[in-house]
């Protein structure tokens, strides 16, 4: 993206804005979780989509941001402004490694694909038997979940879920989308995000937690905190689209998976803005 002409602006600001390259963060940085990884996620998104704009027409009216893509939904949105949505992507990512580093240290997030519903409760029924503490974390299709658990149960667990069909994908360290994390939320609601204005977005957001339009900064607030307690549901945006009669979505980033899933493909044509994507002219 370093080539691009409005990622190296949006970098540029975001570079002013903190103190610091991002772009040589990044190359110091092994986690894919950690401040500069999600700012610089944030930046190359929005990049994309301003890139995109100069080739598509159309002008999109919903969006959506799943799991950490939140935040750049709230910004094209105009929920934030950008300069405001990069410092409150680092606070809020911050905030995240000190909870972690001081709470919940020994709870992941598992992904897994090929266990349809019914047998996904039999593998849970499990580890309620076992005394182990569990909650879905996402809902992504029929048989593609995410569930967060003690790390110390983890093993068992992938190994149950080989021995059903099933294939896992990986594991998340910190976790997410999980009722616990209440502290980390709180945390949030009450020492960052009272530094943010937020504003009505100028497009309706599906909601990544119950499919509902967030169409007030106020409902716009709630998204964003309910996203560290709630579980991901990317079924209830595809069914949300498809009832106010979208047929084509753009799917922005690196995407290897939203875009395959059998819920995506029944129902919209899709398009993939990768960061690869924004090397070639525009026509």
């Amino acid at each position: 993206m370093i080539v691009n002409a409005e990622a190296r602006a949006r970098f540029a600001v975001a570079d002013e804005v903190l103190g610091y390259s991002v772009f040589d963060a990044l190359r110091g940085s092994e986690d894919d979780y950690d401040e500069v990884a999600q700012v610089a996620s944030f930046v190359t998104s929005l990049a994309l989509v301003e890139w995109s704009g100069k080739s598509r027409p159309e002008q999109a009216g919903y969006c959506a941001g799943v799991s950490f893509g939140k935040m750049a939904a709230a910004a094209h949105a105009g929920v934030l402004p950008f300069e405001e949505a990069v410092r409150l992507v680092a606070e809020t990512a911050r905030c995240e490694r000190d909870h972690f580093a001081e709470q919940h240290s020994d709870i992941v997030t598992h992904s897994f694909v090929k266990v349809p519903r019914e047998t996904l409760d039999q593998l849970l029924a499990e580890l309620a038997d076992a005394d182990e503490w569990f909650e879905i974390s996402s809902y992504l299709d029929h048989d593609l979940y995410m569930v967060s658990l003690h790390e110390r149960a983890l093993a068992g667990f992938k190994e149950r879920i080989g021995a059903v069909g099933g294939y896992s994908l990986y594991t998340m360290r910190p976790p997410a989308h999980a009722s616990i994390f209440g502290p980390l939320r709180d945390r949030i609601d009450q020492e960052i995000l009272p530094g943010y204005e937020l504003s009505d977005p100028r497009i309706p957001i599906v909601s990544d937690q119950d499919g509902s339009l967030v169409r007030t900064a106020e409902q716009a607030r709630e998204w964003i905190l309910g996203g560290y307690v709630r579980p991901m549901r990317w079924p209830g945006i595809v069914d949300t689209l498809a009832a106010q009669g979208v047929e084509r979505i753009s799917v922005v980033g690196r995407d290897r998976l939203l875009r395959r899933l059998r819920c995506t493909v029944d129902n919209f044509a899709t398009t993939t803005i990768a960061p690869e994507s924004a090397l070639r002219p525009v026509s």
